[in-house]
């Protein structure tokens, strides 16, 4: 293909595109929720990307030799996790940041567990 038939296929192209959008921007034009989605949707994410050191955190917990139990009684066996997912709780605490909405009630938890190395 010489460059006249291809920058041809590409003024199509871009004509389709264009095309394309402008129907898009009319469905969307009358609702601004949706007209906000698309603008996120069309905008580009800034995003750097660095080496991550992560640590590992361990939680222990021994049961008495005549408290234990088989593995196949899932019902101590769940209760046993609880206090370990607990104790884990507590070691991370520190590191848990906490955001409430109060139009909608919802509270959200993140919790990043690295450092960046360097």
């Amino acid at each position: 293909m010489n460059a006249r038939q291809t920058k041809k296929c590409l003024k199509k192209q871009i004509d389709k595109l264009q095309s394309d959008n402008d129907l898009m921007r009319r469905i969307i034009a009358d609702s601004p929720k949706m007209q906000e989605l698309y603008d996120l949707y069309n905008k580009p994410l800034n995003y750097t990307v660095a080496t991550m050191q992560f640590q590992e955190y361990q939680v222990k917990r021994y049961l008495p030799f005549d408290r234990r139990f088989l593995p196949n009684d899932t019902v101590n066996l769940d209760s046993f996790k609880q206090g370990v997912t607990k104790d884990l709780l507590d070691e991370l605490k520190d590191y848990i940041a906490y955001e409430y909405e109060f139009d909608t009630g919802r509270m959200t938890a993140s919790i990043f567990v690295g450092r960046k190395r360097g």
